[in-house]
């Protein structure tokens, strides 16, 4: 009677093997080769945050990557005790994996400044780094994180 008994179970478990070998969704190197290609350009929508303790600021702007790996691109910039967002227009490269970002236009703690940004682009999760604000008499360094949207 006991033998009987686990011939379903077993009928079961074979068919739960059998069809998840068969594979519905992507396999692993389809998704590999996804985040492949969504790290081979910077082109398109991007975001930043940082959560800096002296005044946090958020960054939204769109880049537009040139065969040679040059960028351009332009968007907004706040910092979270402005009244508003400012424009900011940016300039860069992309030679995989090495970002590098200047931001223009920014103002942060009421100065107007300039941002560059190098990090590598190495996972869809973004990329952590320093952005070191420079003005007239001013230096600051921010850890932001940059998101491709």
């Amino acid at each position: 009677m006991k033998r009987s008994s686990n011939i379903p179970a077993r009928i079961v478990l074979m068919a739960s093997l059998l069809l998840g070998a068969c594979g519905v969704g992507p396999t692993e190197e389809d998704i590999n080769n996804s985040l492949e290609q969504a790290l081979q350009s910077a082109n398109g929508n991007w975001t930043g945050t940082s959560t800096n303790p002296s005044g946090a600021l958020t960054l939204s702007f769109s880049l537009n990557q040139a065969a040679n790996g040059s960028l351009t691109g332009s968007g907004t910039m706040k910092e979270t005790s402005a009244p508003s967002a400012v424009p900011i227009t940016i300039a860069g490269t992309f030679q995989r994996p090495v970002l590098t970002l200047t931001f223009s236009g920014m103002v942060y703690e009421g100065t107007a400044v300039q941002g560059t940004f190098q990090g590598n682009y190495t996972t869809i999760g973004g990329v952590l780094s320093n952005l070191q604000l420079t003005g007239t008499g001013y230096s600051k360094t921010v850890v932001v994180l940059l998101q491709e949207q």
